[in-house]
């Protein structure tokens, strides 16, 4: 950088001395020539008397003096005297063409012309002369800017390119964020050359103090994404962090030990990688979407059907939407709850079934048969009601009605198709919903049921083999033709019951108003 600086300067100098010395030389020679001019006319004019009385006389010889007084000059190559007749005299080589003409008065009426000179300048003499004292006075001037420019030139390297140079060897020595710092001479303590080294200095220090709050913020960023990871990956809660469209970025290892356990690609698009695997997968479809969209959490819960075991799977999902950088990202949330889905599955099992016959109790059978009515499907309920069941627990004892009450659920329960319902209403009463309401179809499972509930139990009691048998009345009501609701529905069942039993029982009969 200093060694361009000083070619640069070098050149500057170089190019500076010779424009100046063209424009001086230039300058000198037009100079010369102008002052040529003027004394060429003031020869003429210091002869312009002679010349006028010779002219006047039309004396040739007053003439030849005058013309060869002009021609010994060493400007003037040749010249003629005229009056306004004739030639007086002219001198060797005397050209009228190259000539410069002046006026000569009439020396005694001063405004009357009575003749001419004419001179012809030596330009070829004038302007070598010129040349010389021009080109002499460059070289004085050369004499004395020439060694000016060098000590000009000397100086700035002195006083400014070697202090900058140094400068520059030192700044390019230290390493950014150091604690070294530029050398300034005592000579440029107070000089220029010192406040750009003590800005340099300066510069430096606050360098060294963004370095050190750079290498702060980065230890403090390396220890929070140490932690962060450490609290991702460690975390026990299944995680997993998917950009906007899809791509997963990060997962923990709970993650993978769930998803591998199921058998999923936990690198693959999601939710491609659990929709495939989802009994429901348009619902978790849309459920991604909706939270990508609307930039909530949202939860859910969703059966899979897990490829290794076949066997189901619940999780537990909630979605998290975070941004970053201008980048959406979500964060996925997963729980195996299989076990607790498990749990409340049996729960609901148990408290919808009833312990004796397996079959729904009053508290099942209500739920079923409401949801059908919710969503308006036809159905007959049938209301059965044993005959001469009471005599069997009073003189058998209870264990002996339980064992009817099984043995009546087994029967019934393989003549009502699955789709349908078979409850164990309470007691001796038994409730049966069938999605029917071709009367014939009725009357044949109607028929059936009293076959089945009619066949014998065959009951040990003290080494003795028992058979206990009993009847059935049943009653039959549709819905919804005999009753809108469930209340009303049973109790048309009950009465149409009631009346099988108060007349011949062991039969069954329809609602009638």
């Amino acid at each position: 950088m200093i060694i361009r600086l000083m070619l640069i300067l070098s050149f500057s100098t170089c190019l500076f001395s010779a424009v100046y010395a063209h424009i001086y030389y230039n300058y000198i020679f037009d100079t010369e020539l102008e002052h040529s001019d003027e004394t060429i006319m003031q020869i003429s004019q210091t002869i312009s008397s002679t010349a006028s009385i010779a002219a006047y006389l039309e004396d040739k010889d007053l003439a030849n003096e005058v013309v060869n007084g002009l021609v010994s000059n060493d400007i003037i190559q040749s010249a003629a005297l005229t009056n306004q007749h004739t030639i007086l005299a002219k001198s060797i080589l005397f050209s009228e063409r190259e000539a410069r003409t002046f006026n000569l008065p009439n020396p005694f009426i001063l405004q009357e012309n009575i003749g001419f000179i004419h001179v012809v300048p030596n330009t070829q003499y004038i302007r070598q002369n010129a040349r010389d004292i021009a080109f002499s006075s460059v070289q004085t001037l050369l004499v004395v800017i020439v060694p000016m420019l060098i000590i000009f030139a000397g100086l700035s390297y002195i006083l400014i390119s070697r202090p900058l140079g140094h400068l520059s060897q030192q700044l390019t020595n230290i390493i950014p964020g150091s604690a070294h710092r530029i050398e300034i001479d005592t000579a440029h303590e107070h000089t220029e050359i010192g406040k750009i080294g003590k800005g340099i200095n300066a510069m430096l220090s606050n360098t060294e103090m963004l370095f050190e709050q750079e290498r702060s913020l980065r230890l403090e960023i390396e220890h929070l994404e140490k932690r962060f990871r450490l609290m991702f990956e460690r975390s026990s809660s299944p995680t997993l962090l998917v950009r906007e469209h899809g791509e997963v970025s990060l997962v923990n290892d709970a993650a993978k030990d769930l998803l591998a356990g199921m058998g999923v690609d936990c690198q693959e698009r999601f939710p491609d990688n659990l929709g495939q695997y989802c009994k429901t997968p348009d619902i978790l479809y849309t459920f991604t979407e909706n939270s990508i969209k609307q930039k909530q959490v949202m939860q859910s819960e969703f059966e899979f059907t897990s490829p290794l075991t076949l066997s189901s799977v619940w999780l537990s999902m909630i979605i998290l939407n975070t941004e970053s950088d201008g980048q959406w990202y979500f964060q996925v949330f997963l729980a195996d709850i299989t076990s607790r889905k498990t749990m409340l599955n049996q729960l609901s099992h148990r408290a919808q079934r009833d312990s004796l016959t397996s079959l729904y109790n009053r508290y099942g059978a209500e739920l079923t048969l409401l949801g059908w009515i919710d969503s308006d499907i036809p159905f007959s309920l049938l209301l059965l009601d044993l005959d001469e069941f009471k005599p069997i627990n009073d003189i058998y004892g209870h264990n002996a009605g339980d064992e009817v009450l099984k043995n009546i659920a087994k029967n019934i329960s393989h003549i009502i198709s699955s789709n349908d319902l078979v409850c164990r209403w309470g007691g001796d009463e038994f409730v049966i919903a069938i999605k029917e309401f071709n009367k014939h179809k009725i009357n044949n499972i109607a028929q059936q049921l009293l076959e089945a509930v009619n066949i014998p139990t065959h009951y040990e009691r003290n080494g003795h083999q028992i058979e206990l048998q009993v009847g059935v009345s049943i009653g039959i009501a549709h819905y919804p033709t005999h009753a809108d609701n469930l209340k009303s529905l049973v109790e048309c069942a009950d009465v149409a019951m009631y009346s099988i039993k108060k007349t011949s029982k062991n039969h069954y009969t329809y609602y009638s108003a």
